[in-house]
This record gives structure tokens, C-alpha cells and sequence, in this order.
């Protein structure tokens, strides 16, 4: 089963129009994919305004994530592989990278999670030699940067 993280706003988009993006959702649900969930979106969700619709989200995290990473795990995983967080964050974020994008990248790469899955051309699949570059260059392996009809 393919491991993946789903970047917050594939997830948004899916449940507020409820258009082609579900399809990812309902295969996630249907257990096709295994989605990795980084504890941040839940902790990004928990500050949203739009309660409804934040807790309906959190829900399908919580309900449908087949493992929640939080800090520690990364810190443990980071350790684990002589990875020093810190400097791999900076440096994704030096190549253009937004630092909440940059810990789903993270995340991605020390979990060898096959793809992350997001919407975001502009910070994350444009940039995806980069972001391969400052992977392999701080010894983790690539990332694979998809938009959902891609998967």
C-alpha cells in the first residue's frame, strides 16, 4: 500500500467543494492509501476560525491516518538517522520552501513516505529538484511531490 502525507489544503479543498479532489479522500477511506499525518495539521486545524469545518477535517485525520508523527517521533527519526533537523529545515527554506511545507517535506523524507500530496505549485512542486537536492545532500532520500490526480 502506498505510504502518503496530504498536504492541508488537498484535504480543505475536497471536503469545502467536495469536486474531484474526494476521489483522493474515498481512496484513503476505502484503505487504498496509507496517509501518514503530521501532528502540525491537526495543531494547525485546532486554530482555524471555521470550527466546523476545521473539526470536520480533523476528523477524517483522526479517524482515516494510518500514524500521526508528532515532534518527538521526528526528533527520534531525525536522531536515528544523524539528521540534524534544524539545519535540514533552514536549508529548504533558504531554496524557498514556506517552513510549514518544509516539515511536510521533512516528514516525508525520514518516514520514506512515496509521496506527498498537495495542491502547492508554487512552494513545493516547482521546486521539487531543489528540495531533492537539499535532501540528498543532508543524506535522506527524495521526495516525490504529486498533485492528487497525479496519484
Amino acid at each position: 500500500m502506498k505510504k502518503i502525507v496530504v498536504d492541508l489544503d488537498v484535504v480543505t479543498l475536497a471536503f469545502w467543494d467536495r469536486k474531484d479532489e474526494a476521489r483522493i479522500i474515498e481512496r484513503i477511506k476505502g484503505g487504498q492509501l496509507a496517509m501518514i499525518t503530521p501532528y502540525i495539521i491537526l495543531e494547525h486545524l485546532s486554530k482555524w476560525e471555521y470550527r466546523r469545518l476545521a473539526e470536520e477535517i480533523a476528523g477524517f485525520y483522526w479517524k482515516y491516518s494510518f500514524q500521526i508523527v508528532t515532534a518527538q517521533n521526528i526528533m527520534d527519526k531525525s536522531n536515528g538517522a544523524d539528521l540534524e533537523y534544524g539545519r535540514l529545515l533552514s536549508e529548504l527554506v533558504r531554496a524557498g520552501v514556506k517552513e510549514e511545507d518544509a516539515v511536510l517535506v521533512i516528514i516525508s523524507a525520514l518516514f520514506d513516505i512515496g509521496h506527498l500530496v498537495t495542491f502547492n505549485r508554487k512552494h513545493l512542486k516547482s521546486k521539487e529538484k531543489e528540495i531533492n537536492e537539499v535532501l540528498r545532500k543532508n543524506g535522506t532520500g527524495p521526495v516525490r511531490i504529486v498533485l492528487p490526480e497525479e496519484l
